[in-house]
């Protein structure tokens, strides 16, 4: 607790002394972005360089860059979710009937079978023992968005508050001098 107060803190003595950018991006609360810096220091630093270094390079991330990101994590969860049903499309013509799902069933673990058993239940929105097309694809982007919801999409957002010149693109600098700021306050 004591960590989170001086993490709110850090975050409200930065945006006071002008150390955060003044358009700030849709985002989070300022608590929400305190929380996540001090919760896990050096894993928050961590994946927040690899994201500034994999989307944003040496002149740092940017509202695209983070936009990036965010439709690549949500296409990666969408292809796997939907990936999973046409595996078991048996005959190829882009919906699976549980006779195809009985089959496949066969051939998996007990988990497995299980675990397909509700996949496809969840799918099924209509209940009919079919999944369309449209529901594979309707599951898919739900996954999408439980790989990365939009309270994670503007948690993300939000470290661009910690641009310190204003410029609109966090730097690696910029991340590493605002965890300093974290560690010397708690």
């Amino acid at each position: 607790m004591v960590k989170l107060v001086a993490a709110a803190m850090v975050v409200v003595l930065l945006w006071a002394q002008g150390g955060l950018a003044q358009e700030a991006p849709d985002q989070t609360d300022g608590a929400a972005l305190a929380e996540a810096m001090a919760r896990n220091p050096d894993r928050f630093e961590a994946a927040m360089l690899d994201l500034v270094a994999g989307f944003g390079g040496p002149e740092g991330l940017t509202r695209e860059g983070i936009g990036e990101h965010v439709a690549l994590e949500r296409a990666g969860a969408r292809a796997s979710a939907m990936r999973r049903m046409l595996a078991i499309d048996l005959d190829g013509d882009g919906a699976v009937v549980r006779v195809e799902m009985q089959i496949a069933q066969r051939a998996a673990s007990a988990a497995s079978r299980g675990r397909m058993e509700r996949q496809f239940a969840a799918t099924d929105a209509d209940g009919d023992g079919i999944v369309s097309a449209a529901e594979i694809i309707a599951e898919g982007k739900a996954a999408a968005l439980r790989a990365l919801g939009s309270e994670e999409e503007a948690l993300l957002l939000s470290v661009l508050t910690l641009d310190a010149d204003g410029d609109g693109a966090l730097t690696a600098k910029e991340l590493r001098a605002a965890m300093v700021r974290l560690a010397d306050a708690t």
